[in-house]
């Protein structure tokens, strides 16, 4: 169950609930745009299986990783999370240089978290920082492909 105390920022930030539970992908897929798999450089998924991972990025809990991963999706290094009209942003937050989480930009300018096995939130990028998720430390972005809804 989603606990907000585990996350410093939010009372003060406030989040909205945008969807229920599910164990069926977690925040790297969620900020892939991808609900049907678990993604992970190492160990397995949600049901024990191996974790998907793109082919093309090394299988390590590494920032280069990650970028990686989002790289073969289109996306590219950026300077931060700002809003930027025709781009689809996604933001890795790391503690000490380790991947602990990823997020997408909405259209309106606010992130979507998917929060572990829990529920899916619109939240700003700071909300979710310290606590369990670190900060926010690469961005990366690329040409909107699809509208995306501000949800």
């Amino acid at each position: 169950m989603f606990d907000p105390v585990e996350f410093p920022n939010i009372k003060a930030e406030g989040y909205d609930k945008t969807s229920e539970c599910t164990r069926d992908y977690n925040c790297v897929a969620w900020a892939a745009n991808d609900t049907s798999r678990w993604w992970w450089p190492i160990g397995p998924n949600h049901s024990g299986q191996e974790a998907y991972w793109p082919r093309k990025a090394p299988r390590q809990n590494t920032l280069k990783a990650f970028a990686l991963a989002f790289k073969t999706l289109g996306y590219e290094k950026c300077k931060d999370g700002s809003l930027e009209e025709g781009f689809e942003k996604v933001a890795i937050y790391a503690i000490n240089n380790k991947p602990t989480h990823a997020a997408r930009q909405l259209t309106n300018g606010r992130w979507t978290h998917k929060i572990g096995r829990n529920i899916d939130i619109s939240a700003t990028l700071t909300a979710v920082e310290a606590g369990l998720y670190g900060k926010a430390v690469r961005f990366m972005k690329r040409k909107q492909k699809t509208p995306r809804t501000g949800c």
